[in-house]
């Protein structure tokens, strides 16, 4: 759409239960860094190479956020208020892991992306809240049209995450994505100019705003109201 722009403001979101908030690495980086260097697993199905420092994350985060249709924010439980990694207090609650919304503008489309929760916070409420609270700002705030969700088809827990969420599988793009050296893929063929980056086979799930007004919106809040 010639001449379309879209500006974002930061901003806050949350619940009883959880806040995404903006995320600034003096905060957000150390606990976060100290959460996933343990947990090597958390990086089998994504396109991102394991983070060796906390210097790493922050160059990262510094790429992902200069990208301005790519909001960032860190996942903050509050019911876990004072429970951060040692030597880091936690007021507001223990950062429980990061995620992202990642806009196409000019298309009215969104994605929900670089999704980590920290082992301690999975199979609790941390993640969907993240994602109904993303929603509701996709649909309600930003009136947009399609959010999606990619992931690799094998990758069973984030599928049933987000068909929990409403999202429906429409297809396998294959050899969607060539990722670094080092992280997990399908071999590509001899010749090929990139040999040391696998390549994915990435399944698409997306809700759309009729799915949202048809049923989800409502869904979804109930999902905000809970407690825990």
């Amino acid at each position: 759409m010639p001449g379309y722009e879209q500006k974002y403001e930061p901003c806050e979101l949350e619940t009883a239960v959880l806040k995404l908030a903006p995320y600034t690495p003096s905060l957000h980086t150390r606990p976060f860094f100290e959460g996933v260097s343990k947990h090597p697993e958390l990086f089998r199905w994504t396109p991102t190479a394991r983070f060796a420092s906390a210097d790493g994350v922050d160059d990262w985060a510094a790429k992902v956020m200069a990208d301005p249709c790519r909001r960032l924010f860190a996942m903050i439980d509050k019911t876990r208020v004072g429970a951060g990694p040692a030597g880091h207090s936690a007021p507001e609650g223990a950062v429980a892991g990061i995620v992202a919304l990642i806009e196409t503008p000019d298309q009215l489309m969104g994605e929900i992306g670089l999704l980590f929760t920290l082992p301690a916070f999975q199979r609790t409420h941390v993640t969907r809240t993240a994602v109904a609270l993303l929603l509701r700002l996709a649909f309600d705030e930003l009136n947009l049209r399609r959010v999606q969700w990619r992931c690799q088809a094998e990758n069973t827990a984030s599928v049933r995450a987000a068909e929990r969420m409403g999202f429906q599988k429409e297809g396998v793009h294959r050899w969607n994505r060539v990722v670094p050296p080092g992280v997990p893929g399908n071999t590509p063929r001899e010749g090929d100019p990139m040999p040391e980056s696998m390549g994915l086979h990435v399944l698409f799930l997306a809700i759309c705003w009729d799915d949202w007004e048809g049923g989800w919106a409502e869904r979804t809040k109930g999902l905000l109201e809970k407690h825990v």
